[in-house]
């Protein structure tokens, strides 16, 4: 569907950073903060990802998509972007929703979710 939008949340890990986090939730090994890019940090607590996100990701009112920096970087090129970002994918179209700089400022959940549904409200 070329003429889809689609909400991408790209993070500031590589995919197999992510399974790390992953293993880490499911106590299956220790994962470093350090480790963790904001966009992780805010969405994930140490047991998954927080039930609050996975509400708001099934009402949301555009498609979500997540991906991991190396996924991203494979299917749209190495694009002049930082990570972690929020972009608005229409067609083949992609723009910067929530930049890195904004991301990295939050470390409130709520805050976050407030933030993306008022720049989805203006798309």
């Amino acid at each position: 569907m070329p003429d889809s939008t689609t909400l991408l949340f790209v993070s500031n890990l590589d995919s197999r950073v992510l399974q790390s986090l992953h293993d880490y939730s499911s106590g299956r090994a220790a994962a470093s903060e350090a480790d963790l890019c904001a966009l992780t940090r805010i969405i994930y607590s140490p047991v998954g990802i927080k039930k609050e996100w996975k509400r708001f990701l099934k009402e949301c009112t555009i498609p979500p998509r997540s991906l991991s920096r190396d996924e991203f970087t494979k299917e749209f090129g190495n694009l002049a972007i930082t990570f972690p970002v929020v972009l608005i994918k229409k067609g083949t179209e992609l723009s910067v929703l929530i930049s890195t700089e904004e991301i990295n400022r939050f470390d409130d959940l709520h805050d976050f979710i407030r933030l993306v549904g008022e720049r989805i409200s203006l798309v």
